[in-house]
């Protein structure tokens, strides 16, 4: 019966069919089983027991099977294998290794406790230490790993910064203390798990040509409570872009890198272990300062590949611990078959005890690299001074522009971010008070269209001994192209009023390096100051002066800047200048003609700064200098247009020159040197020469940079002189201690000058230095050191200056200076 069914002729046709698809449904599913039995995974994630935090480059083995894996800079991982595998093992550096049995989540979270011995316990090691050999090849080869090394480039970066309070319960003190923080972290808890206190994210271009011509336009900005922040995040806010330099720069302080000559001398390395991965060897490599090596470090651990012995990741922090923990991490990818690159920076920046000893805050930055171009055709016309440009609509980009720019899209806590804190900064008018910060930086505060000019409000003196006064101008609210202004103030020694108004024509709306400005002022000025484009002199040293000028002056300038690193004011200037201390000038040798009531006369000047590859910064609504490694150079010429007007009596050409550079020498510290010098050709009165730039003044005890110590401030007069000023600092490479960390400077300070007609310069004393003034000096720096606020640490210190040489007393205590010095550090 069954028989005949399934061969009557329709049915058989019908099987034969069925049987053809089944064939082939069951090959696919063969197939397809084949395929899902071939591959065995597990995903997950890697923490820090304590904090939470990830943990990168962890090394994940399979018990019983050759091979493994390692988690992302970001604690992710994914372990695939070909045979099934019920036991994973992590190991890490510094913690303790954990196995894992395999159940039936395939996406875990993995927590690993801290080692509870010391590792920098281990100094002597037996034998040729193996570490050594991979980090000299490391060496070798890192101008050919080093991505700054390569004709160009272009990379696209898109970066994310968290900004979180953090309890810290491990801090409380007594059973107060620790019912407080358990208190304080219970009503935090909710807002810290649910979302971070600030969160910003950027979108950015970066264009690199050798050899140092860097270019990167943020094209997109997100910063959450802020609808036009004028403030970006970017790859390099706190770490360079790649690890390869001598000195790796953290927050402004140089650190020497492993990966560099000599390093095997002052770092200790440990090969903790080696990965496979294909025909490449991955050698994981600890390091740290060698016991009794007294410089800057780092700590951490260095992933060497042996493909160019190139670094593939590195976790490094600042040896030596501070108010602030840093950490930061860098993962590198093989592009294009021939060039590692960076593929992802992070960074983490702790303060454990601010904004209180119960709660710190902590810094999160991360930066992924896409899109990488390598050999690029970029052109030099490309690049300018401006390092980090914002483009006009970054801060208005939409919702779609970052959906497709994000790397991940955003997680529930990310969005509650932005949720919370626009609301709150829509509340409390946050772009508003960003407007005022702004202004601060330029000690300015606005109010409506006028800015209260914080620099006119009080100043001091040894002549007017303290002075108020106000100054008022119009802001970038009335208009960006113009503003006018003025300020009046009042002596309170000198019981005299003082006074100015200016205007000002902007060429460029978003520079003001290009204007036209026009000015009138009765006030005072110093008698024989050079006519730099900086404040040769600081703060401290212009509350001593009393040798003043009451000054009349009318002024037209224009500044610009030129060749891109050139900035250059031409100003034409009539003044009136009247002594206010006992002097009188003969202007003619043959006679005695005295001239003491004033002092008129016309200049034309000129004055400028370059600085040979000066790098910029947009932030914050201005271009902030980034420095550069080359001498900077200051100039000044004036000419005495004598008879143009009733404002010109004196004929004379005056100029100015000053040099100065910053240098690290390796492993020896920082120098600094200043060179200056001024010629005056004319008959002129004193306050048109030079003095001798002196700081040594009663009641003065702080050290001034760029002056001479035991110089008195009006000492010495020239219309032609050279002046050098060195120091050098060793920082800690001296003496070093965990508590203890003083700093040693040494400074030699030369001076020569001449006056071609001293005798026309009555009633004042003064010398000249022909014979050449010379002194030295020592500072100890941070011998005190002060914890402000848990911000920053304020380190007190002191030295001694001598003079010696033609110009030394006949009572050696007369040649001497005694200051002190006060730094911030971290």
């Amino acid at each position: 019966m069954y028989r005949d069914y399934f061969f009557q002729p329709k049915r058989l046709h019908s099987y034969k069919i069925f049987f053809v698809r089944y064939r082939i449904l069951l090959i696919f599913f063969c197939l397809i089983s084949a395929k899902i039995v071939a591959q065995f995974t597990l995903e997950g994630k890697v923490v820090d027991a304590g904090n939470k935090q990830a943990l990168a480059f962890v090394n994940i083995g399979i018990t019983g099977q050759a091979g493994g894996a390692s988690t992302d800079i970001d604690g992710k991982f994914k372990l695939t294998s070909t045979q099934p595998f019920t036991q994973i093992v992590f190991t890490y550096v510094g913690y303790e290794s954990i196995t894992y049995t395999i159940g039936r989540d395939k996406n875990v979270l993995i927590r690993m406790q801290k080692k509870a011995y010391d590792l920098n316990a281990v100094e002597i090691l037996p034998g040729e230490n193996p570490a050594h050999r991979i980090i000299k090849l490391a060496t070798k080869n890192r101008d050919k790993n080093n991505p700054d090394k390569i004709s160009s480039y272009v990379c696209n970066t898109y970066s994310k910064t968290y900004y979180d309070l953090v309890p810290n319960t491990d801090e409380a003190g007594s059973r107060a203390d620790s019912l407080k923080a358990d208190s304080l972290k219970s009503r935090l808890k909710i807002f810290i798990e649910s979302a971070h206190v600030l969160m910003m994210e950027s979108v950015t271009e970066r264009k690199f040509l050798y050899p140092e011509n860097t270019k990167e336009t943020v094209l997109a900005t997100k910063v959450s409570g802020f609808k036009d922040p004028s403030f970006s995040t970017s790859a390099t806010d706190l770490q360079p872009f790649s690890f390869y330099d001598d000195y790796f720069k953290i927050l402004g302080k140089d650190y020497l890198n492993p990966i560099t000559g000599g390093s095997t001398s002052r770092y200790l390395f440990i090969l903790q272990d080696t990965l496979f991965q294909g025909n490449d060897s991955v050698f994981i490599i600890s390091f740290r300062p060698m016991k009794g090596k007294n410089f800057d470090g780092l700590e951490g651990v260095l992933y060497i590949n042996s493909n160019g012995y190139a670094i593939q990741n590195v976790i490094a922090s600042p040896y030596d611990k501070g108010l602030i923990e840093i950490k930061i991490q860098q993962q590198y990818a093989f592009v294009a078959g021939k060039q590692w690159f960076p593929e992802q920076l992070n960074y983490e920046l702790h303060y454990k005890k601010y904004p209180s000893k119960l709660m710190g805050m902590r810094l999160t930055g991360k930066s992924y690299i896409t899109n990488v171009q390598l050999d690029v055709p970029l052109k030099k016309r490309e690049f300018d001074e401006k390092t980090i440009v914002m483009a006009d609509d970054a801060a208005h980009k939409g919702d779609d522009y970052w959906k497709t720019h994000r790397i991940d899209s955003l997680d529930i806590k990310e969005q509650k971010t932005y949720k919370v804190i626009d609301s709150l900064g829509k509340r409390e008018h946050f772009d508003r008070v960003l407007n005022v910060v702004e202004a601060l930086t330029t000690l300015q505060i606005p109010v409506s269209i006028i800015s209260i000019d914080l620099n006119k409000i009080i100043g001091i003196n040894d002549y007017e001994v303290i002075r108020g006064g106000i100054g008022l101008h119009t802001n970038n609210k009335l208009s960006k192209r113009f503003d006018v202004g003025g300020y009046i103030g009042y002596g309170y020694k000198d019981s005299t009023v003082k006074y100015g108004f200016d205007a000002q024509v902007n060429f460029k709306k978003d520079s003001k390096d290009y204007y036209l400005k026009a000015l009138y002022s009765k006030d005072l000025a110093e008698s024989g100051k050079a006519q730099y484009f900086y404040t040769k002199n600081n703060y401290t040293r212009n509350t001593m002066t009393f040798r003043m000028d009451y000054i009349e002056q009318k002024e037209v300038s224009v500044n610009f800047r030129a060749l891109n690193y050139l900035t250059m004011n031409v100003a034409y200037n009539e003044s009136f200048r009247i002594p206010r201390y006992d002097y009188i000038f003969l202007p003619n040798r043959n006679d005695s003609t005295e001239t003491s009531i004033g002092f008129r006369s016309a200049e034309l000047r000129i004055k400028g700064r370059y600085a040979y590859k000066e790098q910029f910064v947009q932030s914050f609504g201005q271009m902030l200098s980034d420095g550069t490694k080359y001498p900077v150079v200051y100039f000044a010429y004036s000419k005495g247009l004598k008879g143009i007007s009733q404002f010109a009596n004196y004929d004379y050409n005056k100029v100015s020159l000053g040099i100065e550079k910053t240098f690290l020498i390796k492993n020896l510290g920082k120098t600094k040197i200043l060179v200056e010098g001024g010629y005056l050709k004319g008959n002129v009165p004193y306050p048109y020469l030079f003095n001798g730039n002196g700081s040594n003044a009663q009641g003065n005890y702080l050290y001034i940079e760029n002056t001479f110590q035991t110089m008195g401030l009006y000492e010495f007069v020239s219309d032609r002189y050279v002046n050098l000023f060195f120091s050098h600092n060793f920082g800690s490479l001296l003496f070093k201690r965990p508590k203890f960390q003083p700093q040693f400077m040494i400074f030699t300070n030369v001076g020569y000058g001449s006056l071609t007609h001293p005798e026309q310069h009555k009633n004042i004393e003064f010398k000249t230095m022909e014979k050449g003034f010379y002194e030295s000096g020592l500072l100890i720096n941070n011998v005190l050191r002060l914890n402000y606020y848990n911000i920053i640490y304020l380190g007190l210190g002191g030295g001694a200056f001598m003079r010696y040489g033609p110009y030394a007393d006949a009572q050696p205590e007369k040649n001497l200076a005694y200051k002190l010095s006060l730094i911030a550090t971290f």
